[in-house]
């Protein structure tokens, strides 16, 4: 009888102990309910673990292990987004959870840019200013900062302005903006690219410099590989580019027309009189012109080429001075 009796009270131990743990990890479970509405933000790098001490920290849940306990019964394996979220402590931890999973982030204002290829740092700039509200003195000073181009990993602003259009939060600082559209840039110019670019015969840095001529030279998609292939020709046998768009960069200007005067000016860009490529980029040159320098039509041996002057945006292509002399007078 005593034995029985040992029995019942161990057995109603055991129950009462287990019942008190199920009222404690209810009420663990229980958000807190103070009334506290915070701004929260899971960072960039965060796991769960890090996420579940914040929210502690902050008041928002009882206990970090009931956010462990939940994300591994729940959503395990799944990624919290990272972000600002708008959070009260009267949300359950499973809800909680499902916000940073699911990215239901505070929405930030934003602004847009579009930079068109073919624009030299001094154009894109205002753009990028009066696109985002950010003073152009900052822009300036940055594009001049040695140590900010080191950082990113380029020799200049010129040609590494992507063109592209591009959302950014209105909150977001200038030299963000620039690695942005550096970084969007260098997605196309990846190693793939560079590889067919040495293969070419360029360095990447030739590469986007003479992409920089083609797609000021060139308005139609279709003739970008061709007029590619007339300067690479023309580099392979040491012959002077005469690009009329690298006198129009050193002339600071765009002219319709150029003077034979024009032609003679003293500067590094003037291909007509310095052999090889210019110093620099003369443009932030698109997709289609970065990919035709790395994949130029040579395969007819073209050295020159002239507009048709009919407003196509085409051009006449030929092997020899006398070929090309046929196709001025043709279109004059």
């Amino acid at each position: 009888m005593r034995k029985k009796r040992v029995f019942v009270r161990g057995l109603i131990l055991i129950l009462v102990l287990v019942l008190a743990g199920l009222i404690y990890v209810r009420k663990l479970e229980t958000p807190p309910g103070n009334g506290i509405t915070l701004e929260f933000t899971v960072e960039r790098g965060w796991g769960v673990r890090n996420v579940a001490r914040a929210l502690e920290e902050s008041e928002l849940v009882r206990s970090r292990w009931m956010v462990l306990l939940n994300y591994r019964r729940n959503f395990s394996g799944s990624s919290l987004q990272a972000g600002s979220y708008s959070l009260s402590d009267t949300m359950e931890v499973d809800s909680i959870l499902a916000k940073f999973i699911s990215g239901d982030v505070i929405p930030v204002a934003t602004s847009w840019v579009t930079l068109p290829p073919g624009l030299r740092v001094e154009q894109s700039l205002p753009i990028i200013s009066q696109s985002l509200g950010i003073p152009l003195e900052e822009l300036e000073a940055l594009s001049g900062g040695i140590e900010y181009l080191e950082a990113m990993g380029i020799p200049c602003f010129e040609g590494y302005l992507f063109p592209e259009t591009y959302e950014f939060a209105d909150s977001i600082p200038a030299w963000n903006v620039i690695d942005i559209m550096v970084r969007t840039g260098f997605e196309v110019m990846d190693i793939e690219w560079e590889e067919k670019c040495e293969t070419v015969g360029l360095s990447p840095f030739d590469a986007v410099i003479l992409a920089s001529i083609v797609e000021r030279e060139v308005a139609s998609d279709a003739e970008r590989d061709l007029v590619a292939g007339v300067f690479i020709n023309r580099l392979r046998i040491g012959m002077k580019l005469e690009s009329c768009a690298t006198v129009q960069y050193a002339l600071g200007e765009v002219r319709e027309v150029l003077l034979f005067s024009d032609l003679e000016i003293e500067s590094p860009y003037n291909t007509y009189r310095n052999s090889g490529l210019p110093p620099a980029p003369i443009c932030s040159p698109g997709v289609a012109s970065l990919e035709a320098v790395a994949n130029p039509d040579t395969t007819e041996g073209y050295l020159f080429f002239v507009s048709r002057g009919d407003g196509s945006g085409e051009h006449l292509f030929a092997i020899t001075a006398a070929g090309h002399a046929r196709n001025i007078r043709s279109v004059r």
